[in-house]
Parts: C-alpha cells; structure tokens; sequence
C-alpha cells in the first residue's frame, strides 16, 4: 500500500499543499501539513496525479510517498 506521509521535522507550514488540495491535506493546530487521507491506493487517477504534482512542488520536500 502507497502512504502519503508529511515529514512533520521538514514541514514549515507554507500551507501550499493544503491551499492546492483542501480535500486530502490540511494545517493542524501545531501549524504544519499533514494528510488527511494518506492511502493513495484508494484515490482516483485524477486525485492521484494532483497529490503526486503537490509533492514535486513542496518548497521544502516534505511530502514523501511511500510503500507500507
């Protein structure tokens, strides 16, 4: 299973994700990214290729996805 994971010690709370994709990421109290559905197994094509595109423009990297 492919995992969307925030890496909370990279994240500097741009909130570029979150403003990209309201409907799997958001900002939390502690003021960092994280996602909200993070099986990426279980989204459409579509949503699949929007999480992959937010990833690459993550200003600092901390979007990773990985096998679980």
């Amino acid at each position: 299973m492919e995992k969307i994971i925030v890496d909370k010690n990279v994240c500097i709370g741009c909130g570029f994700c979150a403003a990209n994709c309201e409907e799997i990421f958001t900002i939390e109290d502690d003021g960092l990214a994280t996602a909200k559905d993070n099986d990426l197994n279980n989204m459409s094509e579509e949503e699949k290729e929007t999480v992959l595109d937010i990833k690459e423009g993550c200003p600092v990297g901390a979007i990773k996805v990985e096998e679980e």
